[in-house]
């Protein structure tokens, strides 16, 4: 075993007490979550309505407005004390703008943009201004929130104009706001941010079983209308097959290891990682757990054919990013290349792409098999470094 990998794992299995106080999710941050679980089911009904190059890439756009909104959420409650009546009725106030905002979706490229536009624009808005309210006796994180606010506003002034711009201009509009809140977080992200690793590293874990609930749904809808036989059992079987491959692919190691790695920096240092392996990384994640749910749902409409080219690319692509977003946050955190991940995710790709003959049904099994695969092997790695480490 290579001396790399020891210092790689031990790393991130050592079991270190974080000295400062940690605190659980609240209710209230779950039930804002539920919100999302809807606009998660609507950007994948977003992504059936058009299945071409375009259709994908402007669900995409979406999910990342969407994605920004509530990640700034997160890092928003992960600093302010939630149990009070003020901070309540914003949050509540911001529910009711991301209901309107996550209705408004399947349209957000027709003549409901405008819809989708002003209530995304609400919801940003009002997260600025209850942070700093939050942590107005907080010297150094009151600073940081007014570093960020303003490109946090010109940010949400630009996606709002998007919904009234052209059609064709939409996307340019929308992706530019998002470049403005990237280069926002780039800009301050030495400002006086504290990070609670427990509690952050739960909401993000939270917000991946929601994108994975929103798998099993996509599953149920599709099963619904097929007859009830061997094919119906075996689709269904091998879909959720997937949905527990990728919760396994999460939960074995990569978000224990995401938090300690955020436990143990030096709480100057936390704020970049967290932006970088959570805010940055965890989208690709949950990007394609819901390509994926798109794939199982096109899969269980007609198991008896071939999987679709949009459907194939969907699982592919799907399970690409999903695979290649833990690399990256390896890389971030460690320094080391996670090769069966990588190597999976190319091996993913090319299969679901070139296996456009066997029953829709037999491509998500072939591809799953090569997750799996990766999978074990990782586990078999980590342990074996483990038991090693022990012994030594």
């Amino acid at each position: 075993m290579s001396e790399h990998a020891r210092e790689d794992i031990a790393a991130l299995v050592a079991d270190e007490t974080v000295a400062e106080e940690e605190r659980k999710t609240s209710f209230l941050e779950l039930f804002f979550d539920l919100v999302f679980v809807f606009a998660f089911t609507q950007v994948t009904a977003l992504i059936l309505e058009d299945t071409t190059a375009a259709g994908f890439l402007q669900a995409t756009l979406v999910l990342a407005l969407v994605w920004w909104a509530w990640s700034a959420y997160t890092w928003m409650t992960n600093a302010i004390d939630v149990d009070n009546v003020v901070t309540r009725t914003i949050v509540f106030a911001a529910m009711a703008a991301a209901f309107f905002m996550a209705l408004a979706v399947p349209d957000a490229y027709e003549d409901e943009a405008a819809w989708f536009a002003v209530a995304y624009f609400v919801v940003r808005l009002l997260q600025p201004a209850l942070y700093a309210w939050g942590v107005r006796h907080d010297r150094a994180q009151l600073g940081a929130v007014r570093s960020l606010a303003p490109w946090f506003l010109v940010a949400a002034l630009v996606a709002l104009a998007g919904g009234f711009v052209e059609p064709g201009l939409r996307a340019w509009v929308w992706l530019l706001s998002l470049v403005i809140d990237v280069v926002g977080t780039l800009t301050v992200a030495r400002a006086g941010w504290k990070v609670s690793p427990s509690h952050f590293a739960e909401r993000f874990a939270l917000i991946v079983i929601i994108a994975l609930g929103e798998s099993i749904v996509a599953i149920g809808i599709g099963a619904a209308e097929l007859e009830r036989d061997t094919v119906f059992v075996l689709s269904v079987v091998i879909a959720l097959v997937g949905v527990f491959a990728l919760w396994w692919s999460y939960f074995e190691f990569t978000s224990t290891a995401a938090e300690r790695s955020l436990a143990r920096a030096a709480p100057e240092a936390r704020a970049a990682i967290a932006r970088d392996v959570f805010t940055y990384f965890h989208f690709p994640i949950v990007l394609g757990i819901i390509y994926f749910a798109v794939a199982a749902e096109k899969t269980l409409a007609h198991p008896a054919d071939p999987l679709s080219g949009a459907g194939r690319w969907a699982l592919g692509l799907g399970l690409g990013l999903f695979l290649l977003a833990f690399a990256l946050m390896r890389f971030r955190v460690v320094r080391r290349i996670a090769w069966e991940r990588i190597g999976a995710a190319a091996v993913i790709v090319v299969v679901a792409v070139v296996l456009d003959s066997p029953d829709a049904p037999v491509t998500l099994a072939i591809v799953l098999a090569v997750l799996l695969a990766a999978i074990a092997a990782e586990s078999y790695r980590l342990r074996e470094v483990r038991r090693s480490l022990r012994a030594s």
